[in-house]
């Protein structure tokens, strides 16, 4: 038995904003592990109090749900298309977004098929809208399918990344690079044929990597 008591350990006192940043933060790392983890855990990964994190997310829904939306309004403001012909900038872009959320498919899954979809898919409006431009581009050259309109296109573009999102947490592609995978189903669903989706997603991921490569 021993002679002295072990202190308690106390988390430092922060306040409120920080507090909400922490958690937030430590969210993105433990939700994009385990979509399921408990309030508890993203709290104590965050050192903060049960009765903070409780305050400030006074559910576990309402944490995810401001995660999420956190990183949708973020990845929504960074869209941009790159140069070049259209179908090779819609490649790019979805390349961007894959590259992005490989890291949390758990939580990114949440985010596009949970319950927080609706709020999800409005932070997203900047992104969607950028897609949109695209896809219209590719139509006016014929590069796309033009019997609907960009707006339908885009979401069924959309629909098949989330696709492959599900497919790539489920660890469902047998062996697949779910990059250019995320990239060729996208194109396929606006139209272009297997063989040229993959000539176009090729050359979009040959140029992200020309990017990273440069960055580093």
């Amino acid at each position: 038995m021993s002679l002295f008591r072990r202190r308690k350990t106390e988390t430092p006192a922060i306040d409120d904003d920080a507090a909400r940043l922490r958690l937030l933060d430590a969210a993105v790392s433990v939700l994009g592990r385990d979509a399921g983890a408990p309030l508890g855990t993203v709290a104590r990964r965050a050192h903060v109090d049960d009765e903070t994190a409780r305050r400030l997310f006074p559910t576990r829904h309402a944490l995810v749900e401001a995660t999420v939306v956190r990183g949708a309004t973020r990845i929504a403001g960074a869209a941009f298309l790159d140069d070049g012909e259209p179908r090779e900038q819609i490649a790019m872009l979805i390349g961007r977004v894959w590259q992005d959320q490989a890291p949390v498919l758990p939580l990114t899954r949440l985010g596009a098929r949970g319950p927080y979809r609706r709020s999800v898919e409005r932070a997203l409006a900047p992104l969607r809208a950028t897609l949109r431009e695209a896809i219209a581009l590719a139509a006016e050259r014929g590069d796309v399918r033009a019997d609907i309109s960009p707006a339908a296109v885009s979401w069924l573009v959309e629909q098949a990344v989330i696709d492959v999102i599900e497919a790539a947490d489920a660890q469902a592609l047998a062996g697949a690079d779910p990059l250019q995978l995320a990239m060729t189903h996208a194109l396929c669903a606006a139209g272009i044929g297997w063989g040229d989706a993959t000539d176009v997603a090729i050359a979009a991921r040959a140029r992200l990597a020309d990017v990273d490569s440069r960055r580093d």
